[in-house]
């Protein structure tokens, strides 16, 4: 499985490219209003949803756009650097999983002797169409 490394202020999280059907690079105040159906399109800054407080806004945002079937969710994130295909994922342990705040979080992969959390972004992205994150 391919994955993204996305960058959010210091820390670093990997996705599967497969949740991503677009990437781009745009400007705060650039975000497009509508997808490419004409309906609404939604933002949401990953770091802020994830809890990391900004400490200063990029100049640059990277958009993460993933459709949904009746929603469009752009995902701004500080920069999403490669592609990466590790040899496992380890999945959350049962214990973890039942005390995360959001069930936004499949697995983990040591990567370059870090450990990375993996992101559901399909998750994220239905969370924020559904007004709960």
């Amino acid at each position: 499985m391919l994955l993204l490394e996305i960058h959010i202020a210091d820390q670093c999280y990997l996705a599967p490219q497969t949740h991503v059907d677009h990437l781009s690079q745009l400007l705060p105040t650039m975000a497009p209003e509508q997808d490419a159906r004409g309906r609404p399109m939604l933002h949401a800054e990953l770091g802020a949803l994830l809890g990391h407080q900004a400490k200063e806004k990029p100049d640059r945002y990277h958009a993460l756009t993933i459709t949904l079937r009746r929603r469009t969710v752009l995902l701004l994130v500080d920069r999403v650097d490669r592609l990466t295909q590790p040899e496992e994922v380890l999945p959350l342990p049962a214990l973890m999983r039942k005390h995360l705040a959001r069930p936004w979080f499949t697995g983990a992969v040591i990567l370059e002797q870090r450990l990375l959390l993996v992101l559901d972004l399909q998750r994220i992205a239905t969370d924020v169409a559904l007004g709960v994150a």
